[in-house]
C-alpha cells in the first residue's frame, strides 16, 4: 500500500533530509531484539520470524526516509504488509480453528486496508485506524482464551492509537514543531511490535509461562 502521506522534517530533499525520521528507526531494532530475547526466554521459536520482520520494518523505514527514493517507499511499504499480514494470521489462528473462518477474515481485513490506502484522511493513517480496530476485535476474543494477555492488548491498543495521533498530526503541527512529530510514529510503532509480539508469546504451550 502506497499511503500518502506528507512529513514537517523534509529539510532538503537529498541524502539525510529526514536526520529525526531516519534515526528513530533504531527503535525497531532495539524492540525486535527485546522481543527476540522474550521469546527465547518462553521456548517460542516459531514466532521468531516476528522480531525478524519487525528489525526489517525498522531497516526499509530508514531507507525510505535517508533516500526518499522509488525503492526505500516500496520496501518501507512491503515490510509494514508483511509484518502486519503474519501477526494478524498468527492472531487469527489462536482465535479459531476455522480455515474458512480464518481465510475470510483475513481476507477483509486486508480488503479494508487496501481500500482506505489511497485515502489523504488523517494524513493517510485510515488504513492503520482499520488495523487498530481490527486488533480490538480480534484481541477481545483473544484474551478470553489467555486472559494472562490482557495486559499487552490494552497497552498495545493505546500504544496504537497514540501513534496514529501522532502520524496524522505531523504534518498539521510543521508551524509550530518544524522537525514534526512523525519520528515519534516510529518509536510508538517499534514499542507496538514489540507488545504485539509478547501478545502473541501467549499459546497452548506456553502460557502458562512468566511474561
Amino acid at each position: 500500500m502506497d499511503i500518502p502521506t506528507e512529513y514537517c522534517e523534509t529539510l532538503t530533499g537529498y541524502v539525510l533530509s529526514q536526520p529525526l525520521n531516519a534515526i528513530s528507526n533504531v527503535a525497531f531494532l532495539i524492540a525486535a531484539w527485546f522481543a527476540y530475547k522474550c521469546l527465547q526466554d518462553r521456548g517460542a521459536k516459531r514466532l521468531y520470524v516476528l522480531p525478524i520482520l519487525l528489525a526489517f520494518v525498522g531497516i526499509s523505514s530508514a531507507w525510505w526516509h535517508i533516500t526518499d527514493s522509488h525503492l526505500g517507499d516500496i520496501l518501507d511499504t512491503f515490510s509494514i504488509v508483511v509484518f502486519a499480514s503474519v501477526a494478524v494470521i498468527i492472531l487469527l489462528t489462536r482465535i479459531s480453528k476455522s480455515k474458512p473462518a480464518i481465510a475470510l477474515s483475513f481476507v477483509a481485513l486486508l480488503s479494508l486496508v487496501f481500500t482506505t490506502e489511497r485515502s489523504t484522511a488523517l494524513n493517510g493513517s485510515l488504513p492503520y485506524v482499520v488495523l487498530l480496530v481490527g486488533l480490538a476485535i480480534a484481541g477481545s476474543i483473544y484474551i478470553r482464551k489467555f486472559p494472562e494477555a490482557k495486559v499487552w492488548l490494552y497497552s498495545s491498543l493505546v500504544t496504537f492509537f497514540v501513534a496514529i495521533v501522532v502520524r496524522s498530526t505531523d504534518i498539521f503541527l510543521c508551524p509550530s514543531i518544524p522537525f514534526g512529530t512523525h519520528f515519534l510514529w516510529h518509536i510508538l510503532v517499534a514499542a507496538l511490535g514489540y507488545q504485539l509480539i509478547r501478545l502473541l508469546g501467549f499459546n497452548g504451550v506456553n502460557h502458562h509461562l512468566k511474561s
